[in-house]
């Protein structure tokens, strides 16, 4: 029950971020951008503080860092097998219904080149420092016991949740159109069923409870969010270790994103990003794949980030 009412809080947060742009009570987009990242700074550096000052979890990077690398290899590895085969089977099934044979994809003569710039490290690489510098201020300083962690990445998780509810309603994507286009749902879907089969692995290769090992990989790279909602519910070493596996499942994305997108089955490339493919792997995808996989893209990265939230608490507490 605890766990229920925890999603309806986070949820609820999102949706009041809606309702402030429909109720035409928000900032303007641009100025939600800053506080958002704003408010994602205070977020990250409170949990490399958190990190560092706390003398026990410090002395466990090692088994945190393993872990954390195991989560993301094997769920992008298994986001790219489930989509592969998602795409097989659906255009299999549409080639056999229609009798003639189907373009899989964008084209992969459009013109387009798969790039690689070291500018779309630069965001990721501030995230990262920023958690860094805490962890250092963290561990310099003498270790805090009274501190209410929880409480206070709660109520800073809280302001971020109702500040990405004001932004996705001010992207003015639709959910309906958005369910009308089959790239749209194969996508997520075999995101989320490859990512899950991945930390089931994990939970079997370092035996973890299997809720537990679907809880790390629920993230689906969005890092600052998955992260704190373990920590929060009590594990900090585990909440530290989501942290890590989906900061390194984007950095992964980042170099595999122009390869993936060569092969027969370019929106693998989109999957692999997870919930980041509607913000800071999107650029790089309609680089690489072209302007047509921007819908799929974005549309993808927001309903993942939307079932963070969701799944992230429930798969942690059914343990």
């Amino acid at each position: 029950m605890e766990a229920f009412i925890q999603i309806l809080v986070l949820m609820a947060f999102m949706a009041g971020g809606a309702l402030l742009h429909i109720l035409h009570l928000s900032p303007r987009a641009p100025i939600t951008d800053r506080l958002i990242r704003v408010v994602l700074w205070v977020l990250l550096s409170v949990m490399g503080f958190r990190l560092g000052n706390a003398r026990e979890l410090s002395s466990r990077l090692g088994e945190i860092g393993l872990l954390a690398s195991a989560t993301a290899v094997f769920a992008v590895a298994g986001t790219i097998i489930a989509i592969w085969l998602a795409y097989s089977v659906y255009y299999a099934l549409r080639s056999h219904t229609r009798g003639s044979p189907v373009v899989v994809g964008p084209s992969l003569h459009s013109g387009l080149q798969p790039g690689f710039d070291l500018a779309h490290f630069k965001g990721p690489g501030v995230l990262l420092g920023i958690v860094i510098l805490g962890f250092v201020i963290g561990a310099i300083a003498p270790e805090f016991e009274g501190i209410n962690y929880g409480a206070v990445t709660g109520w800073v998780l809280n302001a971020l949740l109702l500040m990405i509810g004001v932004q996705f309603a001010q992207s003015g994507l639709s959910l309906r159109s958005a369910f009308l286009r089959a790239d749209t749902l194969i996508v997520p879907l075999a995101t989320v069923v490859g990512s899950l089969a991945g930390g089931l692995l994990v939970a079997v290769l370092f035996d973890l409870s299997a809720g537990k090992g679907l809880a790390l990989s629920a993230g689906f790279g969005w890092y600052s969010l998955s992260g704190v909602l373990i920590s929060d519910m009590g594990d900090a070493m585990l909440g530290s270790a989501a942290f890590l596996a989906n900061m390194i499942r984007e950095a992964l994305a980042l170099v595999l994103i122009p390869i993936l997108a060569i092969t027969r089955r370019p929106y693998t490339a989109i999957g692999v990003g997870g919930a980041t493919a509607m913000d800071v792997t999107l650029p790089l995808v309609e680089q690489c794949i072209g302007p047509d996989a921007v819908p799929v893209s974005f549309t993808s990265g927001a309903l993942l980030s939307l079932l963070v939230p969701l799944l992230v608490p429930l798969f942690y507490r059914l343990g």
